[in-house]
């Protein structure tokens, strides 16, 4: 009977353990669906800025300028992602849009406001 109880606490402790464990693995797991929305904006906004170039509405020094912002907005993820062990809180995933949204924004202006696109364009 004491061999049973032993088996049935050890099973019981043992499985109480699992999603610690497996939360704590999860951690570390490279698909993060809060990094992933933030990692797929940014993507978006750098084939833009690249369109943008390759189109003629953004000229080399608005381009420069917009990757500069681009690269900011990496920096502040690598240091949220430092922060919390891998993983962005909700917190820090809105923080990070805002600042995309921003990003968008001066895109559509440089795009449309663009002396350079205006010049050759119209």
């Amino acid at each position: 009977m004491k061999t049973f109880t032993t088996l049935a606490l050890a099973t019981l402790l043992g499985t109480a353990a699992l999603p610690s464990s497996a939360s704590a693995l999860d951690l570390f797991h490279p698909f993060r669906p809060r990094t992933a929305e933030v990692n797929g904006r940014m993507n978006n906004e750098q084939r833009r800025i690249g369109n943008g170039v390759a189109t003629g509405k953004l000229n080399p020094w608005q381009a420069n300028r917009l990757v500069r912002g681009e690269q900011h907005i990496q920096q502040q993820e690598n240091r949220d992602l430092l922060k919390h062990n891998g993983h962005l809180t909700w917190r820090d995933r809105m923080h990070l849009n805002r600042a995309e949204n921003r990003q968008s924004q001066r895109i559509n202006q440089a795009e449309h406001h663009s002396i350079f696109h205006n010049w050759f364009h119209h």
